[in-house]
């Protein structure tokens, strides 16, 4: 744990460091997923930076793309993408850009941004890797203010009434949205209730509940 906290201080200032250079971009949907994604990487995930395309990787989908600082940061520290170019974040030309974008970053497993998308996306992959028998899983990361989108839930039901076992969505519920708090925009509560109506396994923090 001690090892893990110091790689998410370590990358807080990639992002900050990032964002300032830009001059533009989302911080604080950035920072708040520091901690999910760098223990997806460094302690949960099975990948190897050296083989990006191993057919029996996890999968991670970053749905919320424009949070993308954080897993530039992460993907540069475990080996996949050059970290002295970090600072061109969102510049032209660069392969970083403002949103995950393969023809960039080909070790990148989707091209994302597009709020609403990512959850069907990883439901694919996650129904490919049953039909190959391969272990892989994908995992999902949603932001808050992107789950007032039709399309995550009409794919969240469709993952529980198939049993999709090995997909996991991770719902970054930071409760604030670009517009201001996701309760006065359209308030989700109960939020673990609607996934598990779903057919979904739930685990919430104490900030959820």
């Amino acid at each position: 744990m001690t090892e893990l906290a110091a790689i998410s201080k370590r990358m807080r200032r990639e992002v900050i460091e990032m964002i300032t250079e830009a001059k533009s971009g989302h911080p604080g949907g950035s920072l708040s997923a520091v901690e999910l994604v760098v223990t997806l990487f460094f302690d949960v995930m099975r990948h190897d930076p050296a083989n990006p395309k191993w057919k029996d990787r996890d999968r991670f989908i970053l749905s919320k793309g424009h949070c993308c600082p954080i897993l530039y940061a992460v993907m540069a520290e475990c080996g996949y993408c050059p970290k002295d170019q970090l600072n061109t974040l969102r510049k032209l030309g660069s392969i970083y850009q403002g949103h995950p974008d393969v023809r960039f970053l080909p070790s990148l497993e989707a091209s994302t941004g597009s709020l609403g998308e990512g959850l069907s996306i990883g439901i694919g992959m996650a129904l490919a890797a049953r039909l190959d028998k391969s272990p892989s899983r994908t995992f999902v990361m949603l932001g808050d203010g992107e789950i007032q989108e039709g399309q995550i839930w009409e794919a969240a039901m469709f993952a529980g009434f198939n049993k999709v076992d090995n997909l996991v969505a991770i719902v970054d519920s930071n409760r604030i949205q670009l517009d201001g708090f996701v309760k006065d925009i359209m308030d989700e509560s109960p939020l673990a209730d609607k996934w598990a109506s779903f057919g979904w396994h739930v685990k919430s923090t104490a900030w959820e509940q």
